[in-house]
């Protein structure tokens, strides 16, 4: 297996629920969409790029939430097309304090896997899990990383809910835990351009729950996951 692993950090950031609009709740961990699009931005690649990435599942990711200090919120001012509060709205959004998260890359083609290692050690774009502004520090990139099989039924990442069955384990008592919750993301899309390159419309599909938590542990029954001796994982 290839396998890149790095942590990620930022002072506060945000991965919007798509359901939610006018009050923008957040995941506790980037998703599968954020990360690709992480990696389009620092590799320098088109939109295009990002969507046959995504949708030909040339990248599947596995992550790991280390600590999340605290929670907080703030209001996001943004332009409208429409004249009411000249052309201007306000949305509330939830924001996390000192998120740091392990990050993990299967890739099979060895070029893609080599471009993308270069690119998180040289980025030509912003490294960011969300908006502009909120920019992360990569850091630990590790490429050779010795993976096997979780012999256990036991992890502690992120994963889609595909109607598996599964206990929560609380490890640490004295620790803040956040319980696993469970909310809608797409894991690929239907995508139409123009022959100029620009896209005309977009289309969820493949919607999964991402379960994600805190200070906990998984017990996920008749699932293959990996270890690399640090974490236990599912990819997806």
């Amino acid at each position: 297996m290839k396998v890149i692993r790095f942590k990620t950090e930022g002072i506060l950031n945000s991965f919007r629920i798509p359901l939610f609009k006018t009050y923008h709740r957040t995941f506790l961990a980037p998703t599968k969409t954020n990360i690709i699009g992480m990696i389009t931005n620092i590799m320098g690649k088109s939109e295009r790029w990002y969507y046959e990435t995504l949708n030909e599942n040339q990248i599947k990711v596995s992550v790991v939430i280390n600590n999340i200090e605290g929670k907080t919120k703030d209001l996001w001012a943004y332009k409208t097309y429409k004249n009411k509060n000249d052309g201007r709205s306000i949305i509330r959004r939830d924001r996390l304090y000192k998120a740091i998260y392990t990050i993990y890359l299967l890739i099979e083609s060895e070029e893609l896997f080599k471009e993308i290692l270069n690119a998180l050690k040289f980025p030509k774009g912003i490294p960011s899990l969300g908006l502009d502004d909120e920019i992360i520090k990569i850091s630990e990139i590790e490429d050779r990383i010795q993976m096997n099989l979780n012999k256990s039924e036991y992890i502690n990442s992120v994963f889609m809910d595909k109607k598996y069955s599964y206990n929560v384990i609380i490890e640490n008592q004295d620790k803040f835990v956040e319980f696993p919750i469970a909310n809608e993301t797409p894991l690929s899309f239907k995508v139409e351009f123009s022959k100029e390159g620009f896209r005309k419309s977009r289309q969820a599909i493949d919607n999964f729950k991402q379960v994600e938590y805190l200070n906990c542990m998984i017990e996920l029954k008749n699932v293959t996951s990996y270890t690399d001796r640090e974490n236990r994982m599912v990819f997806y």
